[in-house]
């Protein structure tokens, strides 16, 4: 009974060893790879894909005017800079009409006044007009946080706003990659 315990246990440490070496050198060569996939008909995506961190607000009475920032992180891996953005809203987020000349993109975090980015252009998308395109007039970089900010009239009744946010990497050929839902909780203003 112990000769079985004692192979079960070399056994369980050599296979230890051997992952343990097969990871160092997985995550060497990860950390080597930063470039960007290139698909075989010349698309281009994100080695590892920005990360939607939040979506936030301080006006969340309806009825009043509303600021919706959304927070994108480019990883240091990303193998290419983030080039666009596209906000869609999802549900009765739809009936929110954003004033688009209005909209704004700051380099870090809601909140931090960062040095404010150029956007290249700002519209809808025609195939589906309440998709918001925005586009950074110099890339974002990778290591570097954004936060694009986008601008209502008024904010509509209380409730839950969820918007899909699909970011793009730079260049012609970008193919672009979900980052995640945007939650956005308004109030009734009788609240």
């Amino acid at each position: 009974m112990k000769t079985w315990i004692y192979n079960l246990t070399k056994n369980f440490a050599k296979s230890l060893k051997v992952s343990a070496l097969g990871v160092g050198i997985l995550g060497t060569a990860a950390a080597m790879s930063v470039e960007a996939v290139t698909l075989p008909d010349g698309r281009v995506m994100f080695d590892r894909p920005p990360t939607l961190v939040e979506a936030t607000t301080r006006d969340i009475h309806s009825g009043a005017r509303g600021r919706y920032h959304f927070v994108i992180e480019v990883p240091e891996n990303a193998g290419e800079a983030l080039e666009a953005i596209v906000v869609t809203p999802r549900d009765h987020a739809k009936r929110i009409n954003f004033t688009l000349d209005a909209s704004t993109a700051q380099q870090g975090v809601a909140y931090a006044r960062g040095p404010e980015l150029s956007l290249a252009s700002v519209g809808g998308v025609p195939e589906n007009p309440h998709e918001v395109l925005l586009v950074f007039d110099q890339p974002v970089q990778p290591g570097e946080t954004v936060t694009v900010t986008l601008r209502t009239a008024y904010n509509p009744w209380g409730g839950v706003y969820l918007f899909g946010v699909t970011g793009y990497p730079a260049g012609e050929n970008g193919v672009g990659q979900f980052l995640g839902y945007g939650r956005i909780h308004l109030y009734d203003t009788s609240n």
